[in-house]
């Protein structure tokens, strides 16, 4: 019936409506939320949307959650992209990266891609019902897919219940809030929109009493229609459950029986179970199924589903509950028999199965595993309520709760997971049990917290009797975090004894990260050739046993001694590499590793704009792989730099507030990457020397007695840098203690000749510093010896150089200072949207939006020039801000227009 009649009261927001399908037509994306209680229209809004799109000639995809699948990753963005006559994803793919480690990552990059391609043919429109039900997985999708696809012509529309719903669901509407979505709230019609839909409803005006009931609903239009129905139905309006339990009443038995179990199942109605349930066939189920029609309609994709949730409410509350929890638990049964996914039966079984259940308990589990790579806080969930279940005395709630442990760790539940490892010890687990969840716990925490696990690992290799092979791994993941912590005499310690439990396990995965760890001590003692040659050898196990994908690789390792010893460029070789093998074998978290190495090196390369691409593409892959405390504050003090490299001091100054947390961190290496960066940008804003002073006199503290340590690791030009501020801000004694260790790091490490050219620099020998770092491809520290040789020529130079890079701070300085002796430069110019605007664009940005101009989308660029899409991204918008674009569709045209692109 409300298909049939208008839309009332709700002008304002089908205008607004109309104006952004518009807007998507001329290629232009965007975000609405559309808010509200349950029953105030929000699914009418998208039909009138669809409506208006398909005049348009605008593709919809409609997706819509069901609460009771909430459990299955992705089962609503799957359902909505594999449904329909032409379907946006291809199934066979989807069902094949189902099976694929870190699937989270790769189901999104290859929804990503499909829409992008969906969206070059034509526009879309994307509606999401009921939005608070929908799983983890399609609930990330929503948060960062409009972001990552906002250049192209896809329209999100989506709805759910304003400030009704769980964590996930609350924290998705703020941060598309933030991202500047569009909101609609849709609230009470008011009383002559009330009016009017109930007369269009009865064809005729109502009564005076009908329309007092009519306002008694609080104007929910769901509720007057089902009001008015009620009312044509029998002469008197009544409450909506009142109605629904005098339209069960007058079906047949069998009708009846079929709704309720279907209510207490699931939004959508699956007739083989209700038939097993009801014993019944589901040809006998037809006739039930026509009675009942007036309770039911078809979705999307087909299926039958109960008209509207308030009704399935309704008719659920009709069911005594232990009878609906004994239905769900025989369904539970069913489900089992018949193979179906741990996650569905999971669904069934949370509030169902009695405690000492041991099949629920083991389908719980079976369940948990299923979705920890994929939605980790909904299996922690589960794992807690398989916990539940387990009787005190049960020897399986040690395993349990090691694995529960180990979920909301990768949830990022910090607390809860260690309050239950707590709870583990109390009940007298033994020791390789509690060896398990500590190495768990710490393989996890070192990418949040350094300390916490070398706690873990500590704790755990002291436990008695452990085999080798859990005693070498504890060992050598605790030797990794220790030599992040800064403690030099454990760190050696324990890599020695490591490597004795590697040699007896034969585990040469273990014994090769030992070895790096190692190399990373040498390198802190100064001993630069051993450092090298350690990592050598740990590159060579790795790549004889396949450990590069290891918790800390060694390759990876190998390519920082490359870069601080002033080779940049051989690094990057190494890193390309890892890209290429991270994107072949579908290794997401390495692809976060080597994305991390390479915006470091990039900006030591002088590639500052790559950097800060790069950088954005690691802190935006927290989304899916959740935040990495390391590749976090690497990506954060790159972005800052470059950003004060570009003069956004206003970006720098929200980098440097992000960078708080890493001044409080346990770690001296976070924490004094984070005090470096902060100093860096108080000298730029304003340079008040008592701030600059604070910041690096607690970096120093960082590390006791050792000035420099300015780095993550250290880089010698850094430790340069550090004496020209400690002489500007009149520190002597600064300034020659780090002198002091940059001579004797130097003269122990002949062989390193970029070390010679920074002694050579603090000594103020600017021709000898200026002619070795013409060796090395470093240009910021080449052009910082320029500056300082100060000749008009060498100023020249300089100024060439920071041009070339984008240090467009830097380069305004060095003018001044050529004015100073009457000689004047003109600026590089930025180019201008349009026209020339194409050499305003760095190489990759160019070679990305030539790429995206042909009609490739972000995740074919990325394949083919080895970055992770979200770089790829990063250097698109970057390039639409120097062109003056917002669309792919005005990049094409522009495009179109110049041939030299």
């Amino acid at each position: 019936m409300e298909k049939d009649t208008p839309v009332r009261g709700r002008d304002r927001e089908l205008a607004a409506l109309h104006h952004t399908l518009d807007r998507v037509v001329a290629g232009q994306g965007s975000v609405t939320l559309v808010t509200g209680p349950a029953g105030s229209g929000k699914s009418r809004l998208l039909r009138e949307a669809a409506l208006a799109a398909g005049l348009r000639g605008v593709r919809r995809v409609a997706i819509a959650a069901d609460p009771d699948s909430a459990l299955i990753p992705g089962d609503s963005l799957l359902r909505g992209l594999l449904g329909g006559p032409e379907p946006i994803l291809a199934s066979e793919r989807m069902r094949e990266l189902v099976a694929e480690p870190e699937r989270r990552y790769w189901v999104l990059a290859e929804v990503r891609d499909a829409i992008e391609r969906a969206a070059l043919r034509r526009p879309l429109l994307i509606t999401v019902d009921d939005l608070q039900w929908c799983d983890d997985l399609t609930l990330l999708a929503v948060r960062a897919l409009p972001e990552r696809l906002a250049a192209d012509a896809v329209m999100w529309l989506l709805a759910g219940r304003g400030a009704d719903g769980p964590p996930g669901y609350l924290s998705t509407l703020g941060r598309l809030t933030d991202g500047g979505a569009g909101t609609i709230e849709l609230d009470r019609l008011d009383d002559d929109a009330a009016a009017a839909m109930a007369a269009d409803l009865l064809g005729a005006a109502p009564s005076a009493d009908l329309l007092a009931a009519v306002h008694g609903t609080g104007n929910r239009p769901m509720l007057i229609s089902a009001l008015v129905r009620g009312a044509c139905e029998d002469g008197s309006p009544v409450r909506l459950r009142q109605l629904i339990r005098r339209q069960l009443s007058r079906l047949g038995a069998d009708a009846r029986t079929m709704l309720e179990v279907a209510s207490v199942l699931s939004r959508r109605l699956s007739l083989p179970l209700i038939a097993e349930l009801t014993h019944r066939s589901p040809a006998a189920l037809l006739g039930p199924v026509r009675e009942a029609h007036d309770f039911l309609s078809e979705d999307d994709d087909g299926h039958l589903v109960f008209q509207h949730d308030l009704i399935r409410e309704a008719v659920r509350a009709t069911v005594p509950g232990a009878v609906a929890r004994t239905l769900r638990r025989e369904a539970a049964r069913i489900a089992v028999r018949e193979n179906a996914p741990a996650v569905e039966v999971a669904a069934l079984l949370a509030d169902s199965a009695e405690p000492g259940d041991e099949e629920a308990i083991a389908a719980l589990r079976r369940a948990a595993g299923e979705l920890a790579s994929v939605a980790p806080s909904s299996a922690a969930d589960v794992s807690r309520r398989a916990l539940e279940l387990t009787p005190a005395g049960s020897p399986l709630r040690g395993e349990i709760i090691a694995d529960s442990v180990r979920l909301l760790w990768l949830a990022g539940r910090a607390h809860e997971a260690t309050r239950l490892a707590h709870s583990l010890l109390s009940t007298g687990a033994g020791p390789a049990a509690e060896a398990v969840v500590r190495l768990a716990i710490a393989a996890v925490s070192s990418q949040y917290s350094f300390v916490e696990a070398v706690r873990q690992c500590e704790r755990a290799a002291a436990l008695p009797g452990l085999p080798d092979t859990t005693r070498a791994s504890l060992l050598a993941l605790e030797g990794v975090n220790l030599t992040m912590v800064g403690d030099p005499p454990r760190a050696d310690a324990v890599l020695a004894e490591g490597l004795d439990a590697a040699a007896r396990a034969g585990d040469d995965a273990a014994r090769a990260i030992c070895l790096a760890s190692q190399s990373v001590l040498a390198l802190n003692d100064q001993n630069w050739t051993a450092a090298r040659d350690l990592a050598d050898e740990a590159v060579a196990i790795s790549a004889r046993v396949g450990a590069a994908a290891a918790l800390w690789g060694s390759t990876q390792w190998r390519g920082w001694l490359d870069d601080i010893a002033g080779r940049p460029d051989l690094a990057l070789e190494h890193a390309d590499q890892g890209m290429r093998a991270a994107q072949r074998d579908g290794q997401a978290w390495l692809l976060r590793q080597w994305s991390m190495d390479r915006c470091k090196l990039m900006y030591d390369a002088g590639r500052l704009e790559d950097a800060r691409a790069e950088a954005e593409g690691v802190r935006a892959m927290s989304d899916e792989l959740g935040a990495g405390n390391y590749a976090d504050c690497t990506a954060l003090v790159t972005v800052g730099r470059v950003a004060l490299h570009a003069g956004d001091l206003a970006a720098a100054r929200r980098y440097d507030a992000e960078a708080a947390r890493m001044r409080a961190d346990e770690a001296p290496i976070v924490r004094h990457a984070g005090l470096w960066l902060g100093a860096l940008v108080a000298l730029a804003d304003g340079g008040d020397p008592a701030r600059v002073r604070e910041l690096l006199s607690e970096a120093a503290a960082s590390f006791g007695d050792r000035i420099p340590a300015l780095g993550t690791p250290l880089d010698p030009a850094d430790d340069v840098l550090f004496v020209r501020i400690a002489r500007d801000l009149g520190e002597p004694e600064w300034a020659a203690r780090a002198t002091e260790t940059i001579r004797r790091r130097a003269a122990a490490n002949p062989s390193f000749r970029f070390l010679a050219a920074t002694v050579a620099h603090v000594e103020g020998r600017l021709t000898e510093a200026v002619a070795i770092y013409r060796e090395f491809p470093r240009p910021l520290p080449l052009a910082v010896a320029l500056e300082d040789v100060g000749t008009v020529e060498a100023l020249d130079e300089a100024c060439l150089i920071y041009d070339e890079v984008g240090a467009t701070r830097d380069s305004s300085r060095v003018r001044g200072a050529l004015r100073k002796r009457g000689v004047r430069r003109r600026p590089r110019t930025a180019a201008a949207p349009g026209g020339d605007g194409w050499a305003g664009l760095t190489p990759t940005e160019r070679e990305v939006a030539r790429r995206v101009a042909e009609g490739a989308t972000n995740r074919q660029v990325a394949t083919a020039m080895f970055l992770s899409p979200h770089t790829v991204s990063t250097h698109l918008r970057h390039a639409f801000t120097k062109l003056g674009l917002s669309s792919r569709v005005e990049l094409a045209r522009l495009a179109h227009q110049h041939s030299d692109f």
